[in-house]
């Protein structure tokens, strides 16, 4: 016969994790970030980013981060690359996100960190690239990416990178 948890012995277990600080960053991706700003990796795949202008950056997921930064006023250091060099660098904690255009079914999905999916198209669900295992800073990006308008960006993205 299985033994049966009592309502203490389950809100025993409750204050312990709520104890425990969950959810963690093991390597504090979260507290770093809001100390000396987001160090975003960007994959050139319009329309979720590109270059504009040879100076800046534009697309719909350089949009997000851009908003997502703004509304908790942190500083964004932006790095373009490609995937294999940002995703490795991201794995070695170097970075605190990789976007542009990645799939949850990405070959790096067992090296370092996915947001859950925030938009669905023929190409994918798409995501975000965060360090492994850092919880917190992935629930924060999350939170966010549950509330933002990725029509909108989109469209913006499109409209800026040149893709329809």
């Amino acid at each position: 016969m299985a033994a049966r948890s009592s309502t203490a012995e389950r809100l025993a277990v409750v204050a312990w994790l709520c104890a425990c600080d969950l959810p963690r960053d093991p390597e504090g991706t979260a507290e770093r970030v809001a100390l000396r700003g987001i160090r975003v990796g960007v994959i050139h795949e319009p329309p979720w980013a590109c270059p504009r202008d040879g100076r800046s950056l534009a697309g719909a997921e350089v949009d997000l981060v851009r908003e997502f930064a703004r509304a908790r006023g942190l500083d964004l250091t932006f790095t373009l690359g490609g995937e294999t060099r940002l995703l490795a660098a991201l794995q070695r904690f170097e970075y605190d996100l990789v976007i542009g255009g990645l799939v949850e079914d990405s070959p790096y999905a067992d090296a370092v960190g996915f947001t859950r999916t925030y938009h669905r198209a023929v190409d994918g669900e798409h995501v975000f690239a965060v360090p492994p295992g850092e919880n917190a800073w992935t629930m924060q990006l999350e939170a966010f990416l549950g509330g933002a308008d990725i029509d909108a960006a989109l469209a913006r993205g499109r409209a800026d990178c040149g893709d329809s």
